[in-house]
């Protein structure tokens, strides 16, 4: 059994007839809802010798109705499969967020998760909320995503030393209760609605902080010139990616769209 065999004849196996509940099995036994980059993705990993799994899952998924049908051109999932040739692990995943959110997201939450694996589930389907309707592009939506991000998975385990914080029902409903400069309407993607929000910004100002002490005398004109003030190449994206998260990059700096009364 297992590694001690050699013998793999897929023709052997019977037909894999998937249905709801032996996927949500499977997902909270080898799933992962991940952030990358604060982005929501999903991926699901088995050793080459099962990809005909993966390929009966994917079909599966790529079948699944059309549950948020408010979205008007949203298309089914498209789903990637990748080869980790290090570990022969084959990796199933999807990244867009309209076929996450429209497909995905409301399938699972039909079902009942058994294990943990839930907590990181709904707290992924929140961050894919704000994604989708655009919460993540104001200030408190994308600090409230960088918490979510640094509690969910290992993040909240007991024996983790750097344990998140959760979040507060008080924290996700004074976001949740924002008025977004942009509503998202039916025939709008997730990429129409992003690149609406980036037209809104007519002047980028940005405050940097080392160890929470001003980096100069006030704000930055851009990402570049914040950059080059710190010593950073200016075509990184470590300010774009963490601006009003808090988090730290080169264990000094921090980037805010706004002063921080907080810091010295």
């Amino acid at each position: 059994m297992n590694r001690n065999r050699t013998n793999f004849n897929s023709s052997l196996i019977p037909t894999i007839l998937v249905n709801p509940f032996w996927l949500l099995g499977f997902i909270e036994g080898e799933g992962t809802f991940g952030l990358k980059n604060f982005s929501p993705y999903f991926q699901l990993g088995q050793h080459t010798r099962n990809l005909i799994v993966i390929k009966a899952i994917a079909l599966y998924i790529q079948s699944l109705p059309k549950a948020f049908t408010f979205s008007l051109n949203t298309l089914p999932p498209n789903v990637s499969n990748t080869l980790n040739s290090r570990t022969s692990v084959s990796v199933l995943s999807i990244s867009n967020i309209d076929a996450l959110y429209d497909y995905l997201m409301f399938f699972l939450l039909d079902i009942s998760f058994q294990t943990r694996k839930g907590i990181d589930f709904y707290l992924w389907c929140l961050l894919l909320h704000f994604h989708k309707f655009g919460h993540i592009y104001m200030p408190e939506g994308r600090s409230l995503v960088a918490q979510i991000a640094n509690y969910i998975n290992v993040g909240r385990y007991s024996n983790n030393p750097n344990k998140g914080i959760e979040p507060s029902i008080e924290n996700i409903n004074k976001v949740l209760n924002l008025t977004l400069p942009i509503t998202l309407k039916p025939e709008m993607l997730h990429i129409d609605l992003a690149k609406s929000f980036a037209r809104l910004i007519k002047e980028r100002n940005i405050w940097v902080y080392d160890n929470g002490v001003l980096v100069g005398y006030n704000f930055f004109s851009s990402f570049a010139e914040a950059l080059r003030a710190i010593g950073y190449s200016p075509t990184s994206s470590a300010a774009r990616r963490t601006i009003d998260t808090g988090k730290v990059i080169g264990g000094r700096y921090t980037f805010y769209s706004s002063p921080q009364s907080s810091a010295n």
